[in-house]
């Protein structure tokens, strides 16, 4: 991981541009940014970190959120975040519905301490997310996946994420792209959708799911991370506990 010193950030509220709006699913997008001043992107990250975005005009007061990049720090002419309609979201609707190419967006950051540090962590890398926390992961395994085992990067990484339906499938792409690299494990579990299909598992995370995805063998080597829904998290934080993990080797983060 690139220490402060090294890492070119912006300071202030930074000005970027729609390069780019794609569906993802029915009811999420993903949004490419490029700096409106000067062009590409104007800081750099570590996967799993965040940008805050302020909005100035949608409501009568201006409203700030929060949204974890879901690209790799690798990409170094782009920003890349992923947003899921909520319910009422004044924010996540507008960013849905409204938002085109040629647009401008005010952020500032990034920030977050969400991240894989090598200097740290161990280096059996378990994550468990579900819907749209599985964004951080994206930007995780997008880097890492193609130079596991090298001094900067886990070993392994395991991505067990649960999604409602097939239609529902966020970052898909990047998930099948990261999975064909040796090291790589990603489980998909569906929670709404029943399929006689041996690409996905059926149901919501459990202990013995868990069981089934970790290989003890990591267990004393392991990090965890964790991000979805809390029933997920503290499922995930109470088997790592329950398995002598060090409670600093658990990381988790809440999008509620």
């Amino acid at each position: 991981m690139n220490t402060p010193e090294k890492r070119r950030v912006k300071r202030g509220w930074m000005n970027l541009r729609v390069a780019e709006v794609y569906e993802e699913t029915h009811d999420t997008k993903t949004f490419r940014l490029e700096d409106a001043d000067e062009g590409g992107r104007p800081y750099d990250f570590i996967a799993g970190q965040y940008l805050t975005f302020r909005f100035d005009s949608i409501a009568e007061k201006p409203v700030v959120r929060s949204y974890t990049m879901s690209g790799s720090p690798r990409d170094t002419n782009q920003s890349i975040f992923t947003v899921k309609r909520v319910v009422h979201g004044i924010v996540s609707n507008w960013l849905c519905d409204e938002v085109k190419v040629g647009d401008i967006l005010r952020a500032r950051g990034p920030i977050g301490k969400f991240v894989y540090d090598y200097k740290i962590d161990n280096k059996h890398l378990y994550m468990v997310a579900g819907g749209s926390g599985v964004t951080p992961f994206t930007s995780i395994v997008k880097e890492y996946a193609d130079k596991l085992g090298s001094d900067e990067a886990p070993e392994s990484l395991n991505l067990l994420v649960a999604y409602r339906s097939q239609k529902d499938l966020i970052n898909w792409r990047e998930l099948c792209w990261a999975a064909k690299h040796p090291g790589v494990r990603i489980a998909v579990t569906l929670t709404r959708e029943q399929l006689n299909n041996e690409k996905f598992l059926q149901g919501r995370p459990t202990t013995e799911m868990l069981d089934i995805f970790v290989n003890p063998e990591h267990l004393p080597q392991s990090t965890f991370m964790t991000c979805g829904p809390q029933a997920i998290m503290d499922l995930t934080t109470s088997y790592a506990q329950a398995h002598n993990v060090e409670p600093e080797q658990v990381k988790t983060e809440s999008f509620e």
